[in-house]
């Protein structure tokens, strides 16, 4: 395994790995991105899901070439599941990107697997281009689970079976008797979230921060207003924490601007309960709602509660003061 092993992918394909690379926290310990460590990680937790695709991919393409003579069926296989597969395509090579990985011992087995099993009349390069492209069409927590694949496994189990784990942090913090509510994906398709009681309070993390997860024999235990608060949560954006403070509906009128904003703005949108005339209510964290309305100014406008009322007031007017002092009128 002293070889690297060399890949021209899709420009696209590398540059979506480096971001992920970026993004998941995959470093060295100086902090710059690991980019070996982070390639041998796919190759590693994913080698088996991609060959069991490709697997069904061939059953399913054999079924339809059964009505093929046998004596030309396997050549009509072949070059059917090329064209699937598009092992290599002019466009790829117009805009390629050559990079390469050396494998390390963690990925030894998933390597060796790959050379001696999965290989089938073509180049290793080939076979990786296709298993680093099919990781990139997918959705970016997908690719996160994929990654960090034991933790999360555990972590789902730990939920099925009602018991507690020790979980470490890439911080080195270590939480020792925490309850897991459950992992769950951002609307957005971007990052997964770690829901957990500390046995003090509700706790959010993202997955890519676990650094190990450990199942112990003690009993989960959330208590009921902590786990309604999950609930909510999870049902409108797991990546912003539910707080006792944030069980008032909230209330906000929007004008017709605010409206056409609203349908327009998707990134981090909360969802109505209801919506009376210009009265939208909704039922969200206040970090939330705070986050996505600041950007309408006087387009909507919070009626209650009066505390976030008056938050965005000061918001706004603290920025006018400063814009005021540079912009003075004329």
């Amino acid at each position: 395994m002293d070889e690297k092993i060399k890949i021209s992918a899709p420009k696209s394909v590398y540059e979506l790995l480096k971001k992920d690379c970026e993004d998941f926290k995959i470093t060295k310990p100086d902090g710059s991105p690991n980019m070996n460590a982070f390639l041998n990680g796919i190759v590693s937790n994913y080698y088996e899901e991609f060959a069991g695709a490709e697997e069904k991919l061939r059953d399913e393409v054999s079924k339809a070439v059964g009505i093929v003579p046998d004596r030309y069926r396997e050549s009509v296989l072949l070059d059917v599941l090329k064209v699937f597969t598009k092992k290599q395509s002019d466009s790829e090579n117009k805009q390629s990107k050559v990079f390469a990985f050396k494998p390390t011992r963690n990925a030894e087995k998933a390597v060796i697997y790959i050379e001696n099993l999965l290989l089938q009349n073509e180049s290793l390069s080939s076979y990786y281009r296709r298993l680093f492209t099919a990781y990139s069409q997918k959705t970016k927590n997908e690719r996160e689970k994929i990654l960090f694949k034991e933790n999360y496994f555990l972590l789902v189990k730990s939920v099925k079976k009602g018991v507690k784990v020790c979980i470490s942090f890439a911080n080195d913090n270590v939480i020792k008797g925490a309850s897991v509510y459950t992992v769950c994906a951002a609307k957005e398709e971007l990052f997964n979230y770690v829901l957990f009681y500390n046995g003090k309070q509700n706790v959010t993390a993202r997955l890519a921060a676990v650094k190990t997860v450990s199942l112990l024999a003690e009993k989960s235990e959330i208590p009921e207003g902590n786990a309604d608060l999950f609930r909510r949560q999870a049902e409108c954006a797991p990546q912003y924490p539910m707080y006792n403070t944030d069980r008032e509906p909230i209330k906000v009128r929007l004008t017709e601007k605010g409206k056409e904003l609203f349908k327009k703005i998707y990134l981090y949108r909360p969802t109505p309960v209801s919506v009376e005339g210009d009265i939208y209510t909704f039922k969200c964290s206040a970090n939330q709602l705070l986050y996505y309305f600041e950007r309408f100014g006087d387009s909507a406008i919070i009626l209650s509660p009066k505390k976030l009322g008056i938050f965005m007031r000061n918001y706004y007017y603290f920025a006018y003061k400063k814009y005021k002092s540079l912009y003075s009128r004329d």
